[in-house]
């Protein structure tokens, strides 16, 4: 058996006034996506996208991922069949960073599903679905481009929309909250992130002057891992609230399901290490009766092709799938927008087209069994 590994590069941009510029991560410049290529001389054949520059997150610098998906590969059995290879992986994932264990099982899970020229949403245990409803991402900005972003988007169909708050001050967050419920109306959901800002006690008293805007939820409103607060909080607002930062282990989503109902849980592929663990941590909040929503960092289409599976796999209550929306430059190409949805193109596996001759070469290898 002979075994190719390649991980490729590219850096991806949005237009200047889609810039992601969040609480945790500031102005982000580009998004540095990494592919990770498998093929194999019995025909096998994957590929999977994470996203390098999410240290906010990963707590990883970007050199130290392509280190890390290279160190995780070198522990597998590369010639060995594919269900061996999955099995080796989910034994050694919680040794690696999941954005590691992400980038090795997306790529092999989309292989999968495209040998057997089923979707991956059907292999993940659902059906297909030509378009999910997501909402869409107000990041910081000057007041002018906030305003006119929401214009757009209304216009463009979109009816949730994810304001980036707890940058500047709350007087202002909350002026443009009011002006962006004036203007949508009482059909539109709006909801706020604060990613991991607020203290307990910032976070309770901000979140009763948000109440008469009917938010919908409240993202990470208090700092990742202080569970104590984020239970006071959520015992002092009648707005439900929304880990996502907060979630870094089992540990954390073994927390949340105790405290269940009205708490939120936001799922990532690249945080919980690979579509497998997001179809895990489903199924118990599920249990738990804790509300999901299916999300991702800002990546290209490939990735969000990948969580958009996911949404249509496991039918949380939000889904959040706008990551690859106006990127200039993408080297995947099949996922649009239209009318408050996402549409893939379909066919095996993703459904995406992707082209190498647009990335760079970090690392390959070469492995004969």
């Amino acid at each position: 058996m002979k075994v190719s590994l390649r991980l490729l590069a590219a850096d991806l941009h949005y237009p200047s006034d889609l810039q992601v510029h969040t609480a945790a991560s500031g102005p982000v410049g580009h998004l540095s996506a990494r592919y990770l290529q498998v093929e194999r001389s019995d025909g096998f054949s994957g590929i999977g996208e994470i996203r390098a520059n999410i240290t906010y997150l990963s707590k990883l610098p970007e050199a130290a991922v392509d280190r890390a998906i290279h160190d995780l590969c070198r522990r597998l059995p590369w010639a060995a069949p594919i269900e061996d290879i999955l099995q080796a992986l989910k034994k050694v994932a919680s040794q690696a960073p999941p954005v590691a264990s992400a980038a090795v099982e997306n790529a092999l899970l989309e292989g999968v599903a495209r040998s057997r020229e089923i979707t991956m949403a059907e292999l993940l245990g659902g059906t297909w679905s030509p378009a999910v409803e997501t909402n869409h991402c107000l990041f910081w900005s000057p007041d002018e481009t906030f305003d006119r972003l929401t214009e757009k988007f209304l216009a463009e169909g979109f009816r949730q929309l994810k304001v980036r708050i707890a940058i500047e001050s709350f007087a202002a967050d909350l002026a443009r909250l009011r002006r962006l419920r004036e203007r949508a109306g009482p059909s539109v959901s709006i909801a706020v992130d604060a990613n991991g800002a607020w203290s307990a006690d910032e976070a309770a008293e901000r979140l009763l002057q948000l109440e008469p805007l009917e938010v919908s939820y409240v993202e990470q409103p208090t700092y990742p891992g202080d569970w104590n607060a984020f239970e006071t909080v959520l015992n002092r607002t009648s707005i439900p609230l929304m880990v996502d930062e907060g979630l870094a282990g089992d540990s954390d989503i073994d927390r949340l399901r105790q405290i269940g109902t009205p708490a939120l849980a936001h799922l990532k592929i690249v945080k919980l290490g690979g579509p497998r663990a997001v179809v895990d941590a489903m199924r118990r909040f599920t249990e738990a009766g804790v509300g999901v929503m299916i999300g991702q960092m800002n990546e290209g289409a490939m990735a969000t092709a990948l969580a958009a599976h996911c949404a249509m796999a496991l039918r949380p209550r939000y889904a959040e799938l706008y990551g690859c929306y106006g990127l200039v430059d993408d080297a995947t190409s099949g996922v649009t927008y239209a009318d408050g949805m996402i549409s893939i193109t379909g066919g095996p596996g993703l459904g995406v087209s992707f082209d190498a001759g647009r990335c760079r070469e970090v690392w390959a290898e070469r492995i004969t069994g």
